[in-house]
């Protein structure tokens, strides 16, 4: 049996240690936040949320153009809402929008109801 066999790869396993270092790493990064009162609230002008057409309100929501919105939809009814369940005003993060609050009677075009 030849030497090199006998002995694992050092780039491999180099390779490996840096793999799982990045996976865990990337788990922890993953999870939602808990505590939202740091959380700077979200801008309308923010680039992702101009493109969903986030309001910080949701009566100014322009039906003509997302008309998938359907009048009382707001951010506390959303299942991306990390807030309390029907929260009436406020603020509390938000899986579309990680690092910013939302403001719990704001509504955007991923306004996905609880279940």
């Amino acid at each position: 049996m030849s030497d090199s066999k006998k002995r694992p790869d050092p780039s491999r396993r180099a390779f490996l240690a840096t793999a799982a270092v990045a996976a865990s790493a990337a788990v922890i990064g993953l999870r939602p936040r808990t505590a939202h009162a740091a959380l700077p609230h979200l801008s309308e002008g923010d680039p992702l949320a101009k493109s969903l057409g986030y309001r910080a309100n949701h009566n100014q929501v322009d039906s003509a153009k997302f008309p998938a919105y359907k009048p009382g939809e707001r951010c506390a009814l959303c299942r991306f809402f990390l807030g309390k369940a029907g929260q009436t005003s406020g603020f509390a993060g938000c899986q579309i929008f990680p690092g910013y609050a939302v403001n719990a009677n704001g509504w955007c075009a991923s306004f996905n109801a609880r279940s």
